[in-house]
């Protein structure tokens, strides 16, 4: 099963996909925690863009992502087949909403084409006013405004198919314990008792 955590900059994803990678293993699931971009060289690549110190194109951003996305998806399929669960912090929705907001949807998603569907999405939801606020590090789209846009496409794409029915909004402003007892009520509601 992949689940991945979807979400703004700023609204708990790597807290929240983490704390559940290390709970559901507590509670004797297999599973592993991963991440996008990715740590191979693809990915590296995507951090220097992110943070300043390369300067991309949004077309070859977007295609080092949907690239990276290909790799990770590579080193997902075995641990899949091994019945692994698998906690992405972001995935396809990310690629959609952040490089769509820059160029058109329809390219970024024939881009990714290749990537399996995730079984459940949990997308982390915080007003991009709110988010902003949380976030240490200055990055290509941490801006006010960028994330507001970036938070629309997300709301749009994550209420249509093919997502609607996989997807489960969790709304992070709330105290910590509390969305992450609603992020695991979801989860185990959906394992449904598999180990």
């Amino acid at each position: 099963m992949l689940i991945v955590f979807e979400g703004i900059d700023g609204s708990g994803k790597t807290t929240y996909s983490k704390k559940l990678y290390l709970k559901l293993r507590e509670l004797g699931y297999s599973s592993e925690w991963t991440a996008e971009p990715t740590d191979g060289p693809i990915g590296n690549i995507i951090r220097k863009a992110l943070g300043g110190e390369l300067e991309l194109d949004a077309r070859i951003l977007a295609l080092l992502f949907a690239a990276d996305r290909i790799h990770h998806n590579e080193r997902m399929s075995s641990l899949l087949k091994k019945g692994k669960i698998i906690i992405s912090d972001r995935y396809i929705i990310s690629s959609l909403a952040y490089q769509g907001s820059e160029l058109p949807i329809d390219w970024i998603y024939s881009l990714n084409r290749w990537a399996r569907m995730p079984d459940l999405v949990i997308y982390l939801d915080l007003e991009p006013e709110d988010a902003i606020k949380r976030l240490k590090d200055k990055e290509k789209y941490h801006l006010l405004d960028k994330l507001r846009k970036i938070r629309k496409i997300y709301l749009k794409l994550i209420n249509a198919d093919p997502w609607k029915d996989k997807t489960y909004i969790v709304n992070t402003s709330r105290h910590e314990e509390e969305v992450f007892r609603k992020i695991l009520d979801i989860t185990l509601s959906i394992l449904k008792g598999r180990k």
